[in-house]
């Protein structure tokens, strides 16, 4: 989604987390779209141990960043000065944990006092607009009448089923509480905007489809079937990388143009689905969901939908696991998850050895045990679409084999597939 600024003064932009996945492609839209007049990536490692691909050399160059860690409050006075605005206009949090499976501590620290900080900084510095980058699994696994009408709502409930969800959802009810205190004390405004993905994939991916497409990778070289535990409807959805950043933008657009008392931010959330009566949810919109957009493509992939895919990809038989197999496993995740990975992990070595791949990149197959939750992910986006004026670009409605192709050709390009 192309989008020129017509303003004679563009908007000054700070990503923290900008050499991360969603960060660098961010600041390639905004330096693509020539959006901005100053831009500063923020993060706590450096451009030359980041991965960058070529093409985000000028958008990521070394005068745009910082080496910093934003959670210190004695770093914000460095960090949120710009070099030539008087502040900046929006401030992306790109930032915290990204890992699974960590410890409880460790996404407090690195993930929801991340965005506290940031947030209090936004709030008494009155910046226009942050917005902060969540997850779809916040929202309680759906029934399959909330599948069959299209996926969760913003309104829908929240049970978050992952320790990254949970945390992340903390991090959304700081945002709100910090909102309503300086509201209320008049010190300072926070407008905010969340963006709640889908399983976010593209070139260069390190994360959910690259554990996928490594184990397939390992499959193939072992002549064996590759399977999946709780059956082909399982939804896993997802969203392209170059769609979930243009989402960011707008949302930073809307956070800055609406007001904290907006009738708009307590109308009910509407469903994208024809078969939703009248397309309205009694529910109304409260607290940071107010503020939420559910960011996900019209393809409601399932692990079916992968499973066609690696099978077309890989020319290998995929299947599912039997009822009585995905029972066993969901009480017993440790071993399951235990079992794969020694069965996987050595193979994949000697592949990267056969292929003479020295510096093994950043993906792999090792599985973690929380990604087997039997859980579906299924997101409605009509209110990003409806509110935002959000679109998916052409061609990647759905998760599709050339865009999965396109990925692992991305792999061989920075030398990382075997």
């Amino acid at each position: 989604m192309a989008e020129q600024s017509n303003s004679t003064e563009k908007p000054a932009v700070l990503i923290i987390g900008g050499l991360g996945y969603i960060g660098r492609f961010l600041a390639l839209h905004i330096h693509q779209n020539n959006l901005a007049g100053e831009v500063r990536l923020v993060d706590k490692v450096l451009p030359q141990l980041a991965w960058l691909a070529p093409e985000f050399s000028e958008a990521c160059s070394a005068d745009k960043f910082m080496q910093a860690d934003a959670a210190r409050e004695q770093t914000l006075s460095k960090v949120f000065t710009p070099e030539k605005a008087k502040e900046y206009t929006h401030v992306f949090n790109c930032g915290g944990e990204t890992r699974y499976s960590q410890e409880d501590s460790v996404y407090a620290v690195r993930s929801v006092a991340l965005t506290r900080t940031l947030a209090r900084e936004c709030a008494r510095r009155r910046i226009p607009s942050y917005v902060e980058f969540s997850t779809g699994m916040v929202y309680k696994a759906p029934s399959n009448s909330t599948i069959s009408s299209g996926g969760c709502i913003e309104s829908a409930p929240l049970k978050p089923w992952l320790k990254l969800a949970k945390h992340k959802l903390s991090a959304e009810e700081e945002l709100e509480k910090i909102r309503t205190e300086f509201s209320t004390t008049g010190s300072g405004e926070l407008r905010y905007a969340i963006l709640r993905l889908a399983h976010v994939y593209g070139d260069y991916d390190n994360g959910f489809l690259a554990r996928g497409l490594c184990l397939a990778r390992v499959y193939q070289s072992k002549s064996e079937e590759m399977k999946w535990l709780y059956g082909r409807d399982l939804r896993i959805n997802t969203v392209h990388i170059l769609d979930a950043v243009p989402a960011a933008w707008l949302a930073a657009r809307w956070a800055a143009s609406v007001a904290s008392d907006s009738p708009e931010l307590c109308t009910p959330s509407v469903s994208s689905s024809p078969s939703s009566p009248s397309g309205f949810n009694s529910a109304l919109l409260t607290g940071a969901s107010a503020r939420a957009f559910n960011i996900a493509d019209a393809g409601d992939t399932s692990q079916g939908t992968m499973a066609g895919i690696i099978h077309t990809l890989f020319n290998i038989p995929t299947g599912f696991q039997n009822t009585l197999i995905s029972a066993f496993a969901r009480f017993n995740l440790d071993s399951v998850v235990d079992d794969v990975n020694e069965d996987v992990l050595q193979p994949w070595a000697d592949l990267l050895a056969e292929k003479g791949i020295t510096r093994a990149g950043p993906i792999g197959p090792f599985m973690e045990k929380e990604l087997l939750k039997d859980c579906d992910l299924c997101l409605d986006s009509g209110r990003a679409r409806r509110v935002l004026g959000w679109k998916v670009g052409e061609g990647r409605e759905v998760m599709s084999v050339e865009l999965v192709r396109g990925v692992r050709e991305s792999y061989g390009r920075m030398g990382w597939w075997p």
